[in-house]
């Protein structure tokens, strides 16, 4: 059996008590201006992951001759498996070795906590103080698993933190006050808590449970293929999933401030304090804390629910009318609102919706009004409760009313560039960006760079230009790339350290102004 994974279409002070010192330099302050000097060592070096503001690194490394054949190198599969010597996990928080680690099991939005377990211990770190708090012994990761369960997860105004604390042969889900430094302990019924989620918000915990007396194996044991750390991946080639058979998977839902927990094929989506749910009719209410229902969408619509806007309270669904096309439709507590467009189920299941990070424009596919059989991208901005096509570009990434789309251009050479669109859903405006074959994405922050160009998307303004794909970036405008001292061959792992650089090409002078004679 494989649960699975949560997945949301609106998701993911100082503590009270002093901890242990992890690091006992301060955070150093970041010049964007100067290089800095090197994370790692002369060995393999996968990068995995940093901070928006890159004041921490994480990566995995072989350092070890683990195997014995007088050499420390490191082989890829198609899966992203590694073979060779054993690679072990470090985090940086500073140039240097950096520190080993287990597990970087969750990251608080806001830049300040992580949690990690370190040496079977679930830490709670605490980047500007460099204080760490322990939360947990004997925690066990999941070197055999390319999918990891969620056991920690922080609320997105970093004042949360759910996670689970092992307790003999179980775990029980815990939900810490990283202000006050408080715990509370959930009560999550009866079976084996596998996974849990702290939806956004911070006002509900999602947990996931097998049946006490399920015979299948846990998540963490079920990949033995991965057993080189998973946590460690290299690039995948190649991908495949699949679902497994037997036991029983539960799904239950707990307000973290207390009350029973929901559960349920009635329980659609949790929206703030509240809930979303299916009414004996066909109907989706919203039910607050107190248990009041209010219906949002009505028995005659029969919705499927695609996007939940938690920031407007409303929803997008599509009405099952028992016909091939079915209409697109917007409602909430006051919303409700046909958007005339229309498109079949099995293209929602197939292709689902799309939306920003700030899940203000919603993207889906549709029919064409003119042409049938024609399908078109639609997007909807739920700030102005409009639909309209795409222009026949493909979407890369949106935020606010700004979208980035993709157009492939043939050449006369029977040769292939990209074009990069910038587009305004309010105003209509669309300009070019940038061209170019490469298509490397990369985000920090507001900012993405892409076809050299780096975006701020807030705004749709050109920041500057950036030579040659970087591994990260951070937002101090820094690019992550290897060291000079650093080995690179196309096709392998790459040896030796990085460091953080300037990332945009320096400005062009402006000339002077010619001098006019006496």
């Amino acid at each position: 059996m494989r649960l699975q994974p949560v997945l949301f279409a609106v998701m993911l002070s100082a503590c009270a008590s002093r901890g242990s010192v992890f690091f006992t330099s301060p955070t150093a302050r970041v010049d964007p201006s100067s290089p800095s000097t090197d994370y790692g060592t002369a060995h393999p070096f996968l990068f995995m992951d940093s901070a928006q503001d890159g004041r921490w690194l994480l990566s995995c490394q072989a350092r070890t001759d683990t195997d014995g054949n007088g050499r420390i190198q490191i082989f890829f599969g198609n899966h992203g498996e590694i073979f060779g010597d054993a690679v072990r996990m470090y985090l940086f928080l500073e140039p240097g070795a950096g520190i080993p680690i287990d597990a970087l099991l969750a990251t608080d939005p806001t830049g300040r906590f992580l949690a990690l377990v370190r040496n079977g211990t679930l830490l709670l770190l605490d980047l500007e103080t460099r204080e760490e708090k322990e939360l947990a012994s004997k925690v066990a990761t999941d070197p055999a698993s390319p999918e990891p369960p969620v056991r920690a997860s922080f609320s997105r105004d970093g004042r949360q933190l759910l996670f689970l604390r092992p307790e003999g042969s179980r775990s029980v889900a815990v939900v810490r006050d990283l202000r006050e430094g408080t715990e509370r302990v959930l009560d999550a019924g009866r079976g084996r808590i596998e996974q849990a989620v702290l939806t956004p918000s911070g006002h509900w915990a999602v947990l996931d449970l097998v049946e006490d007396d399920d015979p299948e194996q846990p998540w963490t044991q079920q990949n033995p293929m991965f057993a080189n750390n998973a946590g460690c991946l290299g690039p995948v080639l190649s991908s495949s999933s699949f679902s497994g058979h037997g036991g029983t998977s539960i799904r239950r839902f707990r307000r973290v401030d207390g009350g029973p927990f929901v559960q349920g094929n009635d329980v659609l989506h949790p929206l703030g304090r509240g809930m979303l749910r299916r009414a004996p009719d066909s109907s989706i209410v919203f039910e607050d804390a107190e248990g009041r229902r209010e219906t949002w969408v009505p028995a005659s619509c029969d919705a499927k629910l695609l996007h939940v806007d938690e920031a407007r309270q409303q929803v997008l669904v599509a009405c099952n009318t028992r016909q091939i096309m079915v209409p697109l439709e917007l409602h909430g507590a006051r919303v409700h609102q046909s958007l005339g467009w229309q498109t079949t189920l099995a293209t929602l299941m197939s292709r689902g919706t799309d939306s920003g990070r700030d899940g203000r424009l919603v993207f889906t596919e549709v029919e064409s009004k003119t042409q049938p059989n024609t399908w078109l991208t639609l997007v909807i901005d739920m700030e102005r409760r409009t639909a309209q096509p795409l222009p026949p570009r493909t979407l890369v990434t949106s935020l606010g009313a700004l979208a980035l789309l993709q157009e492939v251009r043939s050449r006369p050479e029977d040769t292939w560039t990209q074009r990069l669109w910038l587009w305004n859903a309010e105003t209509q405006e669309q300009s070019v960006v940038s061209e170019s074959e490469d298509f490397g994405q990369y985000k920090a922050g507001d900012t993405v760079l892409i076809m050299d160009k780096w975006i701020d998307l807030r705004t749709g303004r050109v920041l500057g230009e950036v030579e040659h794909a970087p591994m990260a970036i951070d937002t101090w405008g820094r690019a992550l790339r290897p060291s000079p001292s650093s080995v690179v061959e196309r096709g392998k792992p790459l040896i030796g350290p990085v460091r953080w650089e300037p990332a945009l090409k320096a400005p062009i002078p402006t000339p002077p102004a010619p001098l006019k004679a006496p």
